[in-house]
């Protein structure tokens, strides 16, 4: 057994890979070659019948050719994203430009294999694609099973003391894997590797010198820019988590008067989705212990968050109220019932995480974010926590409307001050 073989046997998903393929010369070679290496393999004749396909079960691998009748690669894959945004995906083209590398990579494949199939380079391919499917349905269900174990979901002293005896080791082997996953995913580190290897793989020699495609040293500017806010962000997101920055006294009206300053350099990109945002009227006030500068690292980020996942030309809604001895902030975003959704319940507790991303990276946000690695809501619990508050972030419906829609709702407690002389 070779090496691909070895690595395939140790992990192997259960779900079939589909060979999506309209020549039956290279569907018998695929499916063989799978055989072998004792890995299960449908076939769909083109797109259209694997699409049929997905409703009748699920696969841990796709395999596309580009160039099929009915229904060719490209759509079905633009397709097949829509519905399984997670799905790993092999191409297979019989061009090896550089365009075409690149625009095989926009479509968010895994890998390409270039016709004719090389047998040892498809078993290769296949290996490292379910060693990474395996690898992040490995981490996902040990994220799943972590939600189990973690903070109650509001009282405070509770949080503290779950946080206090949480298994260590655990929590750190969960944060390696959701950092693999963040790096891997969207602009920046995981696009500037998957590039570096393009490059490689096609640049010639002239004389001393290489040439190289300009669509990909673009994109690698480009990317050294988001890479390089990145890591201002892990920068910025080790040094809140170390300050103990100090807390003056305020009111609720004084931070609710500030929240505009606070989020103005993000109306270019609300525009850009035709966002609007509604701010609260306080009915009552309250005195707070703050820190403003903080807090507006916090308004920043969650309106950035909102901004993500929001449906475009909705309302993102401000609130604020006084309940159980909190001040209320509340900030209340509509989201796509498809293909993402919210945030499930079993997810509540993790989205806080650092590392931790549920749902695939917004490029439009990769400039203006600045806490990526999945890092943002993180730092808003962090801050919130220093505040002697709770941060929660869930899924609500709104009635309001004429059909109910789906909102996310993040919310910051911050403990009210109470005049004991009173």
């Amino acid at each position: 057994m070779n090496e691909a073989m070895r690595k395939t046997a140790i992990y192997r998903p259960k779900e079939p890979i589909l060979i999506v393929e309209d020549t039956r010369e290279t569907q018998a070679l695929l499916q063989g070659i799978c055989k072998n290496m004792d890995v299960p393999a449908a076939i769909a004749q083109n797109g259209e019948a694997a699409l049929g396909m997905l409703d009748e079960r699920e696969f841990s691998l796709f395999i596309v050719d580009l160039m099929m009748p009915v229904m060719d690669g490209k759509t079905f894959i633009s397709n097949l994203k829509k519905r399984l945004p997670d799905s790993v995906v092999l191409v297979e083209t019989a061009l090896d430009s550089p365009k075409t590398i690149i625009d095989i990579m926009k479509m968010g494949a895994f890998d390409y294999l270039i016709k004719p199939i090389d047998p040892e380079l498809f078993q290769n391919s296949v290996a490292r694609a379910l060693e990474y499917k395996a690898l992040r349905d490995h981490e996902r269900n040990m994220s799943m099973s972590a939600g189990l174990k973690i903070r109650s979901q509001i009282e405070w002293l509770n949080y503290k003391e779950s946080r206090r005896v949480a298994d260590k080791d655990y929590t750190e082997t969960k944060s390696v894997y959701n950092l693999k996953t963040s790096l891997s995913q969207g602009a920046g580190f995981g696009t500037l590797v998957s590039l570096i290897d393009v490059m490689s793989a096609t640049m010639k020699t002239q004389g001393d010198s290489y040439v190289i495609g300009r669509d990909i040293v673009e994109m690698l500017v480009e990317n050294n820019v988001y890479c390089r806010n990145q890591l201002d962000g892990l920068q910025a997101t080790t040094a809140i988590m170390d300050e103990k920055f100090p807390l003056s006294r305020s009111s609720a009206s004084a931070f609710v008067e500030a929240i505009p300053g606070m989020i103005r350099a993000l109306a270019p990109y609300l525009e850009g989705k035709d966002l609007r945002i509604t701010y609260p009227e306080l009915k009552m006030n309250c005195e707070l212990d703050l820190n403003f500068e903080k807090l507006g690292l916090m308004m920043e980020e969650l309106i950035v968050n909102a901004y993500k996942y929001s449906v475009r030309g909705s309302t993102i809604n401000i609130f604020g109220h006084i309940s159980e001895g909190f001040f209320w902030l509340s900030v209340k975003n509509d989201v796509p019932e498809k293909p993402y959704g919210g945030i499930p319940a079993r997810y509540e507790k993790l989205v806080v995480e650092p590392f931790f991303r549920l749902l695939p990276p917004d490029e439009s946000a990769a400039r203006v974010e600045k806490f990526g690695f999945g890092l943002g809501l993180a730092v808003v619990d962090n801050i919130v926590r220093k505040h002697n508050g709770v941060f929660l972030i869930h899924d609500v419906k709104d009635h309001t409307g004429k059909e109910p829609q789906s909102c996310v709702l993040a919310e910051a407690l911050l403990p009210v001050i109470v005049d004991e002389k009173r």
